[in-house]
């Protein structure tokens, strides 16, 4: 518990210090605040104008759309804030600038993590969310206390399912050098395929996104579960309620290779 304690008050002492940076600079900090928030409102318009031209998609609505576009973009580009530093491990075993982290007394996972994410990003993904809760609003989920609960419970675990499945991908690194184009392929099935019903893919795509690769629990099944869905689904939105579940059964496979590649790792000597 107490070694918790350190790395989450270390964590934080980083947010703050990287807040405090870029406070300095007040209005290009809330220059950019404003112009994310107007990009995001831009997208879901132009997301809103092509799911109205067909009246919808797989029995999901415009407004229901809206907001699995909407929890896809909040997960992803919330992961790419507290975990986005975990892509420098294909770097640093390249060059060997791995040694420095296993050298240390912490895990070089969080150091890894700590040092090249830019979390200060995060405070950019306040307008996200107000995308995200009037698309949530227009689609019919109330701002009650449990819905509430559900959303940041279920946002946090397909953060972490985010993390696992990208931590698989960065471990291999110990055994292939060239593994970035994995990652990429899979930014972009998360950025522009799971904006839409996982149902649309058919069953073999639906079971791909569910049991495979997990991307269904990263904005799909959440949604569903908060949307009530039924219709133009595969396997029953209640398994939402799961997506906590999957975040610890896939945290506990990349942690294992992870540890495995580690023991792996021979310096490249540089």
């Amino acid at each position: 518990m107490d070694k918790v304690r350190l790395y989450l008050s270390n964590y934080l002492m980083i947010l703050k210090l990287q807040a405090r940076s870029r406070m300095s600079f007040r209005v290009n900090f809330f220059t950019m605040l404003v112009s994310v928030f107007l990009r995001e409102l831009v997208m879901l318009a132009m997301m809103l104008v092509l799911v109205q031209r067909f009246d919808g998609l797989a029995g999901w609505d415009m407004w229901e759309i809206a907001f699995l576009y909407s929890v896809v973009n909040f997960t992803y580009r919330n992961y790419s804030s507290f975990f986005g530093g975990i892509s420098q491990v294909v770097n640093l075993v390249k060059n060997g600038g791995m040694d420095a982290y296993l050298l240390t007394p912490l895990s070089p996972l969080f150091l890894i993590n700590a040092r090249h994410t830019m979390v200060w990003r995060a405070y950019y993904n306040v307008g996200i969310l107000i995308v995200t809760i009037y698309s949530g609003y227009m689609a019919g989920i109330m701002p009650t206390m449990w819905n509430v609960v559900v959303f940041l419970v279920m946002m946090v675990s397909a953060m972490l399912i985010l993390f696992a499945i990208y931590l698989i991908i960065f471990s291999f690194s110990f055994y292939v050098l060239e593994i970035s184009a994995v990652a990429s392929v899979v930014s972009q099935l998360t950025q522009r395929y799971m904006i839409y019903p996982i149902s649309i893919y058919g069953a073999v795509g639906t079971f791909l996104f569910t049991f495979i690769l997990p991307l269904g629990f990263v904005a799909y099944y959440p949604s569903a579960f908060l949307l009530d869905k039924t219709q133009g689904v595969l396997f029953h939105p209640m398994l939402g309620v799961l997506t906590p579940v999957m975040a610890v059964f896939w945290l506990v496979i990349a942690g294992l290779l992870w540890r495995r590649g580690v023991r792996r790792y021979e310096s490249t000597g540089s």
